[in-house]
């Protein structure tokens, strides 16, 4: 997780020491330790917007050491739960429970992207937690997780052995390089790539375990929203530091193209009205 000049340093987080280490844009490699970041920071966790190319990103990330435990997402999300809760007394809770609109329309689902685009074989999910997930694949896929938290990956191995896969616990590119060229047909990134500090190095190791037309189900948070720039500060796809990059159906169709993959959207992947997109990337 190198910076412009590798400079580490330990700050407090209310979990706790947390290591962090300084960087540069994460697609364009810019060195931007001069740049301020934007209204959308807080504290020592600085948004910025890269002069460049115009990828948003926080600077600096904690390093992947700190992942494992003290910043791992399970922990992390209570801390996250709880300043939502409090910045936003009366609409958090509201939101909470009405949690069952979501489930009003159909929503789009890994497994069932996975089922109409990859061929039979092995797939790997990128930031896999206890696994559970990939038990909602058919029968015609094995597998495979990457977890960084300790107590995840150790849940992750146990269910995703049952299907006769396994999880590794590293950071996504330390745990692809484990693989050999061509292994997988298929991969899911759900609400993950937003949190890694190296996204560009991931999918660049992604294209090398995929095999020729493998495909990967990408969901982060849409950054080119509507709702991001009505609600601000507010709006939902913020967490500091957790989210560490900031998508657009743009940037994120261009990072995928530098590591050789096509990208598309589809008609509802990434619309304006919605807080999340959808993209299923081809290894060409």
């Amino acid at each position: 997780m190198a910076g412009p000049s590798d400079s580490s340093r330990n700050i407090q987080t209310p979990l706790g020491t947390v290591p962090v280490r300084d960087r540069s844009c994460p697609h364009c490699a810019a060195d931007n330790r001069d740049v301020s970041g934007g209204p959308y920071s807080q504290g020592v966790w600085q948004v910025k917007t890269c002069p460049g190319c115009g990828f948003v990103y926080t600077d600096p990330a904690p390093d992947y050491s700190a992942l494992s435990h003290v910043m791992a997402w399970e922990r992390t999300t209570k801390v996250e739960e709880q300043r939502r809760a409090e910045a936003r007394p009366i609409s958090s809770p509201l939101s909470k429970a009405t949690r069952f609109r979501l489930r009003l329309l159909p929503r789009r689902q890994a497994h069932d992207l996975i089922a109409r685009y990859a061929a039979p074989g092995n797939v790997i999910d990128i930031g896999c937690g206890s696994g559970e997930r990939s038990l909602d694949l058919s029968d015609d896929f094995v597998p495979y997780g990457i977890e960084i938290s300790d107590a995840l990956a150790a849940k992750a191995k146990i269910i995703l052995a049952s299907r006769g896969g396994t999880a590794i616990h590293a950071p996504a590119s330390d745990g692809l390089n484990q693989f050999t060229d061509g292994f997988f047909t298929g991969a899911t990134l759900r609400a993950y790539l937003e949190h890694e500090a190296q996204p560009k190095a991931v999918l660049n190791a992604l294209y090398r375990v995929l095999a020729p037309r493998g495909i990967a189900i990408v969901k982060v948070p849409n950054y080119g929203s509507l709702n991001r720039r009505v609600m601000g500060r507010n709006w939902c796809g913020f967490r500091w530091p957790d989210h560490l990059n900031y998508f657009t159906p743009k940037s994120l169709a261009a990072m995928a193209g530098a590591a050789g993959f096509t990208c598309r959207f589809g008609v509802l992947g990434a619309l304006p009205t919605s807080d999340n997109m959808w993209a299923v990337l081809r290894r060409v």
